[in-house]
């Protein structure tokens, strides 16, 4: 007590290098609130959104570690051990056994051409002729990498929980009812653009060929038709691509009545040149937690999966990607926070070392009247400390207010930021690119959406990935406990640096010496 007594007459009668210490530390404890209110803010919303993320995965191929295992450790290169498939039904089934499985579907697509007088969707005036060539012959239509092209995407999902677009609202029957689910009948349903199209009804039925052989058809009565909410912005997304990309080409069935039809072209043209109806299966594993997550991809390799396939999320891909804004502005609160305590702690211990110098003849009198120097110097710390401690409360104080329009202009900077870069890239590449990060549809999204990113073809994942994007455009900047308590750690941290200078010199300096030294 008699030491707090005498720190306060102390700081009381320096008035003025108490009020320059007490300023200083008022700044430095300002701007490190706001700092440490960004960095929490950012992680606090990054938690949230992550917790809102109902999260699934899904198994592929490893091509990184099949590319290291062909790598011979003298340098040549095994072909042999590039080659690898994708997981069967029932070994994506042996799977969904982990006990982090909350629930498994999964869906299988197949390339289609349209037949007795079926024409898919496109706003193109070449299409018709294109499409007439396409189907007129057996050898369908080759693609990237030579796989066939069809007209029509064909999806069959093995659940109404496979449906996600359904689940979500982004697809919604107008007319008739979604097949019953499980079903191997020889229905399905198809989007408005395409009934209109081919002037179309719910009772109608269309016929189906295969792309390598025009002459092999099959019926599929249509039982719905459904609408789709971004249809029109994914096509303009695809501009001229082929019809099949169209969301307005995709028919839906079930996964039996697909499989079904995948069968009897496999045993139509058994030990053929001719090439059958090929499926597509892309397995969904629903985890929903991050924990879940992490947990799968342990269990899956205990049940024996092999290292030539990963496990993988396009939602948290897409999450990451979204993301980009906060993971920027905690960065950035992050450097902050570094330059501001290390010029704070050197301006501390500059004005301490001048104030110690200043005060030799007053720890010459106080020691040669029989104080030990270790009372002293912990007077000399308590006064830095009192002073820190009332910058603080100051400081946190108008950091607390400040800090939320400061969090919400750097937050709205960051995300111009990366919607300009975004925009450039799109501009560079005449559409949307994949790998540059968030399309102006996920920005435009809040929060998450459904839980799915299997998708049986390359329209259906990025429609899913989209509908479990996460973005932010406003998170809370308030100023909680754990962000006050790391305020006032880091500057009594720095008070106690800048009092370790004064203590040294105290311990080194002799009161005789002092007082004779004397002007």
């Amino acid at each position: 007590m008699f030491t707090i007594r005498n720190a306060m007459r102390n700081i009381a009668r320096s008035k003025g290098r108490s009020l320059l210490i007490g300023i200083i530390v008022t700044i430095i404890a300002l701007s490190v609130c706001i700092g440490l209110c960004i960095r929490q803010s950012s992680a606090s919303a990054r938690k949230a959104a992550l917790e809102n993320l109902s999260i699934t995965a899904q198994i592929s191929l490893d091509r990184e570690q099949m590319m290291k295992n062909a790598q011979g450790s003298s340098g040549s290169f095994d072909k042999s051990k590039l080659a690898g498939s994708q997981l069967s039904l029932t070994q994506l089934k042996k799977y969904a056994k982990a006990s982090a499985v909350k629930s498994f579907y999964y869906t299988l697509s197949a390339a289609a051409d349209g037949a007795g007088g079926l024409e898919a969707y496109s706003t193109s005036s070449s299409s018709s002729s294109s499409s007439s060539s396409g189907s007129s012959g057996s050898g369908g239509k080759s693609g990237p990498g030579g796989m066939t092209q069809g007209e029509f995407t064909v999806t069959g999902y093995s659940s109404d929980e496979a449906m996600t677009e359904f689940v979500s609202g982004t697809y919604k029957i107008t007319s008739g009812k979604m097949f019953t689910e499980g079903t191997d009948e020889m229905v399905c349903v198809i989007s408005s653009e395409l009934a209109k199209y081919n002037d179309l009804s719910v009772g109608d039925t269309i016929k189906i060929a295969n792309p390598d052989k025009s002459s092999e058809t099959y019926k599929l009565k249509i039982v719905g038709i459904y609408t789709n909410s971004r249809s029109s912005a994914e096509a303009a997304q695809q501009g001229g691509r082929m019809n099949a990309v169209d969301p307005a080409n995709n028919i839906l069935t079930s996964y039996n009545t697909l499989n079904k039809i995948v069968k009897a072209s496999a045993a139509k043209y058994s030990g053929s040149s001719t090439t059958a109806i090929s499926g597509n299966l892309n397995g969904t594993y629903v985890l929903g937690t991050m924990a879940n997550y992490e947990k799968f991809k342990t269990q899956v390799e205990e049940l024996g999966l092999s290292d030539k396939y990963t496990v993988s999320s396009q939602d948290l891909e897409s999450y990451e990607r979204s993301a980009q804004p906060l993971t920027q502005l905690a960065k950035f609160a992050g450097y902050f926070l570094i330059v501001i305590l290390a010029v704070g702690a050197v301006i501390l211990i500059v004005i301490n070392i001048f104030s110690t110098r200043e005060r030799k003849y007053e720890i010459g009198v106080l020691t040669a009247i029989g104080m030990k120097k270790r009372n002293v110097a912990k007077l000399f710390v308590t006064e830095i400390l009192i002073i820190a401690l009332a910058g603080v409360i100051v400081g946190g104080t108008v950091g607390s207010v400040a800090s939320v329009p400061v969090t919400k202009a750097l937050l709205s900077s960051q995300i111009a930021s990366q919607q300009s870069r975004s925009s450039d890239m799109k501009q560079a590449f005449g559409r949307d690119n994949n790998g540059g990060g968030p399309s102006e549809a996920q920005q435009s999204q809040n929060s998450s959406g459904s839980s799915d990113t299997s998708g049986s073809s390359g329209t259906n994942s990025k429609s899913q990935a989209q509908s479990n994007a996460f973005s932010v455009s406003d998170i809370s900047g308030s100023v909680n406990v754990t962000v006050l308590l790391e305020l006032l750690i880091a500057c009594v941290a720095l008070a106690m640096l800048a009092g370790t200078v004064s203590v040294v010199a105290i311990m080194r300096y002799e009161p005789l010496q002092i007082l004779s030294s004397r002007d």
